[in-house]
C-alpha cells in the first residue's frame, strides 16, 4: 500500500486502524487451522495383545502444524491421559478453536504392569502461548468419543467398558452437571457417536452389539429412540455429512482379522437405513469426510493388531479414499499408513491428510489432489497416535 502525500494525523490513523485489523484477524487466521493428536504412551502390542512398554512415559496431547517441507508436525505438547481403546474420536474441539476436550478409555497400573479402565476427561485451554489443562471430570468407565452439541451446550461420551453414555452440561470453558444413558444392550460398548447438525438427535453404535441406537435430544434432555438399525460385525467411528442426510460408518468387525467396510445410513429414513456397503481392508479406525463434503478417507489396521504369527497380519496399515456423491461411495485410490494405525484427518485445507502411527509414534502426511493419493512423508508424536482431530 502507498500512503502517497497524506497528512501526518492521517498516516497515524491507518497505520493505527491496520495493526487493530491485523491483531483481530490474525488469531483467527492461526486457529482456523487448529489439528490436535492425542498420544497413548502406555499400550503398545506385543503377539497382538496390549500390554504396558518400558520404559513408561506420560500421555499427551500436541498441537500440530504444517512444516515448510509439507509435513506436519508436533509444534507443542503437554501431559494429558490418553488411549488407544476405542475408535480414534476420543477428542474435539469448540468450532472456535479455544477449547479441546480429550478423553481416555485406559491408563497404565505400573504396580501389576498391566492396562486397566480409565474414566477421566480433560478440558484444555488452547487460547494461550501454551496449552493447559483447565479441568479434569471422571465420566464412566472406558471413556473413548466425545461430541459436542451443535449449540455447545452439551458434550456427549461414550463409554465402552461402562457400557452406557454421559452427558454433560458444557458453559464453552468447564464440563457441569452429568447425567448417565443406560442402553439396552448388556456389555454392548458403545464407540461410535455422531449429532445431526440441527442438534435434534444423535447416534451411537455399539460395537459388541451390532447394532445403531437413535437418541432424541431436546434442550438438557436426551432419550433413546425405538428401533435401532441392527449391523454389523462391529460398528465403530461415525461421521455425518454437513447437511446430516448421511452417516458414513466403519465396520470394524470382532477381532478375526476379516475385511471391514464403510457403511453409508440414510438418517432422512424412518427408521434410518443403509443404503450401501463397500469393502476396505480389515479393521477400519480413522474416518473423515472432506470439508467441501466430496471425500470420505479411512485408514484400516490390514491385520497390523494381530499377532505377527498370523497368517492375516501385515505390519502396516492401508489408507482409502472415497468419492462421496448423494450418499454413494465409489474409491478413488489407496497408499501405505502408519503401523497399528488409529486416527485419520483430511488437514484443513483439504489437500492434505494426516494419519496416526501406534506402533511407529508417527505421524503420516499424506497428498490428495482429487484423484492422487501420495506419500509425503513421517513425523514423530511423542506417544502413540491414539486420536486426532481437526477444527470444524
Amino acid at each position: 500500500m502507498r500512503f502517497g502525500f497524506l497528512p501526518p494525523f492521517c498516516l497515524s490513523l491507518l497505520l493505527s486502524t491496520a495493526f487493530v485489523l491485523q491483531a483481530r484477524t490474525a488469531p483467527q487466521t492461526a486457529r482456523s487451522a487448529t489439528v490436535l493428536s492425542a498420544n497413548d504412551a502406555h499400550s503398545i502390542l506385543r503377539d497382538g495383545v496390549q500390554v504396558l512398554p518400558k520404559p513408561l512415559g506420560p500421555d499427551t496431547l500436541s498441537i500440530l502444524d504444517l512444516q515448510p517441507s509439507g509435513l506436519w508436525a508436533v509444534r507443542s505438547s503437554i501431559d494429558v491421559p490418553a488411549s488407544v481403546i476405542g475408535p480414534p474420536t476420543a477428542l474435539t474441539l469448540t468450532p472456535d478453536g479455544r477449547i479441546a476436550l480429550a478423553a481416555s478409555a485406559s491408563k497404565p497400573d505400573p504396580a501389576d504392569r498391566r492396562i486397566v479402565p480409565d474414566d477421566r476427561i480433560s478440558v484444555i485451554d488452547l487460547s494461550g502461548p501454551r496449552p493447559r489443562v483447565i479441568q479434569q471430570v471422571a465420566s464412566a468407565p472406558g471413556t473413548t468419543t466425545l461430541r459436542l452439541t451443535p449449540d455447545r451446550k452439551h458434550v456427549l461420551a461414550a463409554n465402552g467398558a461402562g457400557g452406557v453414555l454421559t452427558w454433560f452440561r458444557f458453559d464453552g470453558r468447564h464440563l457441569g452437571a452429568r447425567k448417565t444413558i443406560a442402553l439396552p444392550v448388556e456389555n454392548g460398548f458403545p464407540g461410535g457417536l455422531a449429532i445431526t447438525p440441527d442438534g435434534r438427535r444423535a447416534l451411537v453404535s455399539l460395537w459388541k452389539g451390532d447394532r445403531v441406537l437413535v437418541l432424541h435430544i431436546d434442550g438438557d434432555d436426551i432419550a433413546l429412540a425405538p428401533d435401532p438399525l441392527e449391523i454389523g460385525p462391529g460398528p465403530w467411528n461415525i461421521r455425518l455429512t454437513r447437511d446430516g442426510h448421511y452417516a458414513v460408518m466403519g465396520i470394524l468387525g470382532h477381532g478375526e482379522g476379516l475385511p471391514g467396510a464403510l457403511s453409508v445410513l440414510d438418517l432422512t429414513a424412518s427408521p434410518i437405513r443403509e443404503i450401501q456397503r463397500v469393502r476396505v481392508p480389515n479393521a477400519p479406525e480413522g474416518l473423515d469426510i472432506s470439508a467441501d463434503g466430496r471425500y470420505v478417507a479411512v485408514v484400516s489396521q490390514n491385520g497390523s493388531a494381530l499377532a505377527p504369527s498370523s497368517p492375516r497380519y501385515h505390519d502396516r496399515g492401508i489408507v482409502t479414499v472415497f468419492s462421496l456423491r448423494d450418499g454413494h461411495l465409489a474409491q478413488l485410490a489407496q497408499a501405505p499408513g502408519t503401523l497399528w494405525p488409529q486416527g485419520l484427518v483430511f488437514a484443513p485445507d483439504g489437500r492434505t491428510i494426516l494419519v496416526q502411527g501406534v506402533m511407529d509414534r508417527a505421524l503420516r502426511t499424506l497428498s490428495w489432489n482429487g484423484s492422487a493419493l501420495t506419500v509425503l512423508g513421517d513425523t514423530t508424536l511423542p506417544g502413540g497416535g491414539a486420536n486426532i482431530e481437526r477444527q470444524r
